[in-house]
C-alpha cells in the first residue's frame, strides 16, 4: 500500500515536471519570438531613421542646390544680356543650360531674319551627330516641329502624339538626332530659336522648367540684339536717301554671307548707278538720288538691305534671291527706275546695274564677293 502510494506520488510528480517542462518550453519559445520581433522592429526603426536621414541630406543639397541657383541664375541672365552677336549668345546660352540642368549634350538653333529656316549655331557633345552648317526649315523634323508650333517637344510625349504629326517628323528629322526635350525660344510671338537635350541626367531637376526660363531670357536677349543691329544702322544714314552709309557695306554684307553658310540660302549682290546721281548741279542730283533711293525702298522686302556707298551708287543685299530672282529684279529697275520723274517733270534717266549671286553654303568673304562684282561689267538701261 505504501508502495503504491509513493508510486502514484513520484508519478503526479513526474506529470508536474512534465507538463512544467513543456509549459516553460513554450513560454521560451514565446519570449524568443517577442524578443525576436522587438529586435526586428529595432532595426526597421534604424532603417528608417537612416532612410530619414539620407533624405533630410538629399533635402538639404536640394535647398543648397536651388539656393545657389537662385544666387547663379541672375549671373547667367547677365552673361546671355551681354551677348552682341547670335554665336556669342548661343554659346552664353548653351552654358547656362549646362549649369542649370548638368547636361552636357546641347544644340542651340537660331532662326534667320524670315523666319522660315533654323541653323545650327552652337553644339556641344553632339558633334558625332551634328555638325555645321546644318539647315532645318520650320515645320520639318523634331527642330522645325517645335519651331513651327511653338511646343515643347519630350521624348516621353511621342505616343501620345497623332499619327501623322508622328510620320511628319520621322520623315523629315535629322539623321541619328532625337532630342530629350527641345524649347522654342520665342519673345512677343517672334520665334529666334530652338534650343535641344540630349541625354539629360537622371539627377537634374526640373529640367523641362529651367530650359523654358533660359529660352525665354534667350529669346528676349536675340530680339535686344536684332534692335540693337537696327539703332546701329539708323545711327549711320546718309542724309539724302535715308540708306545706311559705305561705311556700314563691309559689315552687313559679312552679317549676310554668314547666313548664306549657315542657312545655305542664296544672296544677290548688286550695285545700281544713277547717272544723274553725279551731275554738277549737286541738288539736283540729291535730288534724283532720293528719288531712286524711296522707289527702292517702296519695293524692297523688309529683309532686303540697301546702302549708298557713293554719289551716284546704291548696293543692293538681296538674301534668298538666286539667279532668276535677280534677273527678274534687274529687268525691273531697269524698265522702272528711268521712268520716275522729279517735281518738275524730268526723268531719273539711264541707270546702270551689274550683279553677282553668292550661291548657297558658300564660304566666301565680304572683299572677295565685291572684288567679283567690280569685275563686271555694267548693264544700262539705255542699252
Amino acid at each position: 500500500m505504501t508502495m503504491n502510494l509513493i508510486a502514484g506520488f513520484l508519478g503526479g510528480m513526474l506529470v508536474m515536471w512534465i507538463i512544467r517542462l513543456v509549459t516553460g518550453r513554450k513560454k521560451k519559445a514565446e519570449y524568443e519570438k517577442r524578443l525576436q520581433g522587438l529586435k526586428d522592429e529595432l532595426s526597421a526603426l534604424k532603417l528608417k531613421r537612416q532612410e530619414a536621414e539620407t533624405k533630410n541630406y538629399r533635402h538639404e543639397l536640394e535647398i543648397k542646390k536651388h539656393r545657389d541657383l537662385a544666387i547663379l541664375f541672375p549671373e547667367l541672365v547677365k552673361h546671355i544680356f551681354s551677348a552682341r552677336q547670335p554665336d556669342d549668345l548661343a554659346r552664353q546660352v548653351a552654358k547656362a543650360v549646362c549649369m542649370l540642368t548638368d547636361c552636357e549634350k546641347i544644340a542651340v538653333f537660331l532662326a534667320d531674319v524670315r523666319g522660315g529656316k533654323l541653323g545650327l549655331v552652337h553644339v556641344e557633345g553632339l558633334e558625332d551627330v551634328l555638325s555645321r552648317p546644318l539647315v532645318v526649315n520650320v515645320g520639318e523634323g523634331h527642330v522645325g516641329f517645335v519651331a513651327e508650333t511653338g511646343l515643347i517637344f519630350d521624348k516621353n510625349d511621342v505616343p501620345d502624339m497623332s499619327e501623322l504629326t508622328k510620320v511628319t517628323i520621322k520623315k523629315t528629322a535629322i539623321p541619328g538626332f532625337v532630342p530629350d526635350l527641345a524649347v522654342p525660344m520665342i519673345s512677343q510671338g517672334v520665334l529666334y530659336g530652338v534650343i535641344c537635350l540630349v541625354d539629360i541626367p537622371i539627377t537634374s531637376s526640373f529640367p523641362r522648367e529651367r530650359l523654358i526660363s533660359i529660352a525665354a531670357v534667350g529669346a528676349a536677349a536675340m530680339e535686344g540684339i536684332r534692335l540693337l543691329s537696327r539703332f546701329e544702322s539708323a545711327a549711320d544714314l546718309d542724309l539724302d536717301t535715308g540708306l545706311p552709309k559705305a561705311g556700314r557695306l563691309e559689315s552687313i554684307l559679312s552679317r549676310e554671307l554668314e547666313r548664306v553658310r549657315r542657312f545655305a540660302s542664296p544672296l544677290a549682290v548688286m550695285e545700281l548707278v544713277v547717272d544723274k546721281g553725279s551731275i554738277e548741279d549737286r541738288y539736283r542730283a540729291r535730288e534724283f538720288m532720293s528719288m531712286a533711293a524711296n522707289n527702292l525702298k517702296a519695293k524692297m522686302r523688309n529683309i532686303d538691305i540697301a546702302v549708298r556707298t557713293g554719289p551716284d551708287r546704291i548696293m543692293l543685299l538681296l538674301p534668298g534671291t538666286g539667279q532668276d530672282g535677280i534677273e527678274s529684279v534687274m529687268h525691273k529697275l531697269i524698265d522702272g527706275l528711268p521712268a520716275l520723274r522729279d517735281d518738275s517733270g524730268e526723268p531719273l534717266g539711264t541707270v546702270r546695274m551689274r550683279y553677282e549671286v553668292v550661291k548657297p553654303g558658300s564660304v566666301i568673304e565680304a572683299g572677295e564677293v565685291l572684288e567679283k562684282l567690280m569685275k563686271k561689267a555694267l548693264i544700262s538701261s539705255s542699252s
